[in-house]
């Protein structure tokens, strides 16, 4: 019989505290089976992989599973929405922006701006540390853009059409909200036209200077371009930085011994990002029947690949749901797999590192000082968490 999978029920009780993670929900989704059907508000013709060896299989599988996931001749977020050979050509537009040497420059205009901001919350005593994720995330990214436009434009654009997306991750072949999607638009096309009045060594400027199939890109994909990022690099970010933030809160050990040995940071960081996935779960749709886990899944059907699942498999890791910074591997999915492996991910590891190396640096310990608020499905968030700080 076909599994049936309520994320918002199964997930409840980290939503309210009551626990750590997902790692107890998804072993006992896999303990029963790698796929199962959404059974609330889905259809019956939506289905979920978790298991990390069919992930691993699906997410490679681009002929029958499609990024394509909105309504044919309806706006798309590139290079997310697109399939060879259109992404690729969309990925080595973008990727150079996204270099070692890019990320470096970045992050010495981005570490005065953490400090200045956690500065700020460690003099009220006691702050929310959640808006700052938020925050945080959305100034460094306009700055990253260059922006012209006030940044609690973008901030509060990209809060509500994560509302209206369900984190991005409507029901693959729902078309996009367009009255909030052209909401931003006129903002985005001031800087486009600023950056070719008055071009730069920025990302806009070399979307606006570069080439997709030997064509400059009109306006309408380069705002999509830009788009991408905002809605893919604010919102995934702020979640990193605030499930990292918490589980520090909540582990005084792990706290100071970061605190002493800020070397091991980055590899707290990405043991964060496997055991709290920011992002759980994306869309595919079946364009051809595929047989996975045992289930046939149809041209048609809506496929949700949960990566949060896959990197707490037991199969794949040993005591998931332990926190251990010292795991030889680091080849989670909370980033993705395959040719969608986020292209933000070095930008999104360097502020969750800042901001840990930032708050450590200044405090001599921090604690949660009231309840936690969380989303937990399609993405993994601190939405509220109060924390009392101790000044250095």
């Amino acid at each position: 019989m076909t599994l049936l999978w309520e994320p918002e029920k199964a997930l409840a009780d980290v939503a309210t505290g009551q626990a750590p993670d997902h790692s107890a929900a998804y072993a006992a989704l896999l303990a029963k089976g790698s796929v199962a059907r959404y059974s609330k508000g889905e259809g019956q013709g939506t289905w979920g992989i978790f298991s990390h060896a069919e992930i691993e299989k699906a997410a490679l599988d681009t002929k029958s599973l499609s990024n394509v996931t909105v309504p044919p001749g309806t706006p798309r977020i590139l290079p997310l929405m697109a399939d060879p050979p259109e992404h690729g050509a969309y990925r080595r537009l973008v990727n150079p922006f996204f270099a070692p040497s890019k990320i470096s420059a970045a992050e010495e205009v981005m570490r005065p701006i953490a400090a200045e901001m956690i500065d700020a919350l460690i003099g009220q005593g006691d702050a929310d540390f959640a808006s700052y994720a938020y925050h945080f995330s959305t100034q460094t990214l306009c700055r990253f853009l260059r922006v012209t436009a006030d940044w609690r434009i973008y901030n509060d654009w990209s809060s509500e059409m994560e509302r209206l997306t369900g984190s991005g991750t409507a029901t693959p072949g729902s078309s996009l909200p367009m009255d909030h999607f052209l909401k931003v638009v006129p903002y985005i096309q001031d800087l486009i036209d600023d950056r070719r009045a008055n071009p730069g060594d920025d990302v806009v400027s070399g979307f606006i200077a570069g080439e997709i199939d030997g064509q400059k890109l009109d306006d309408q994909a380069v705002t999509g371009l830009i788009i991408a990022l905002i809605l893919a690099g604010r919102s995934t970010t702020a979640s990193g930085i605030g499930n990292f933030v918490r589980r520090l809160a909540t582990d005084r050990k792990l706290q100071d011994f970061l605190r002493a040995n800020p070397d091991r940071i980055k590899d707290a960081v990405e043991e964060s990002l496997r055991i709290e996935s920011p992002q759980q779960e994306m869309p595919r749709m079946a364009v051809q029947d595929i047989e996975v886990g045992g289930e046939t899944i149809k041209a048609g059907d809506s496929v949700f690949l949960n990566y949060g699942s896959a990197n707490l498999d037991p199969t794949r890791w040993e005591n998931p749901d332990v926190f251990d910074i010292d795991r030889k591997s680091k080849l989670h999915f909370a980033f993705g797999r395959g040719i969608h492996q986020c292209f933000g991910a070095p930008l999104g590891r360097m502020q969750m590192r800042v901001t840990a190396e930032e708050l450590l640096r200044r405090t001599t310990a921090f604690e949660l000082a009231g309840d936690v608020e969380r989303h937990v499905w399609p993405r993994l968030s601190v939405e509220k968490m109060p924390l009392r700080f101790t000044a250095a």
